[in-house]
């Protein structure tokens, strides 16, 4: 976790993140920043510069929501005891293989079987 190491070097954390309440987890964990690309990319797909405001927006209504709910005031009062993980398991799914990818697709030869070949 990021608070082992929080003095030595900063966490920034990218990829995933959906919800106000993930921002909240990952501020939990120690990260002192998050990196939102997908969502802001749909909304200006979709709306221009209004639909980045108003992803922003949201970002920043449902982390308040959260933390209010969570009786932090303010962004350093969020903490790691805060989360409960022991049953992460429960909330984890198997990523569905993709069939049409492997039956439609060669895969390439590495250079190992290219050089076995000659």
């Amino acid at each position: 976790d990021a608070h082992s190491m929080r003095d030595r070097i900063e966490v920034w954390v990218d990829g995933g993140f959906r919800r106000g309440t993930d921002i909240f987890k990952a501020l939990a964990l120690g990260a002192k920043a998050i990196g939102i690309g997908r969502p802001f990319l749909y909304g200006l797909a979709c709306y221009g510069e209004d639909g980045v405001r108003r992803i922003s927006q949201i970002f920043k209504n449902e982390l308040e929501i959260c933390m209010q709910m969570m009786g932090t005031p303010t962004l350093k009062h969020i903490k790691k005891n805060m989360l409960v993980y022991k049953n992460v398991t429960d909330h984890m799914t198997v990523t569905p293989q993709n069939i049409s990818a492997s039956n439609t697709y060669t895969p390439m030869q590495t250079v190992v079987e290219l050089n076995s070949k000659l």
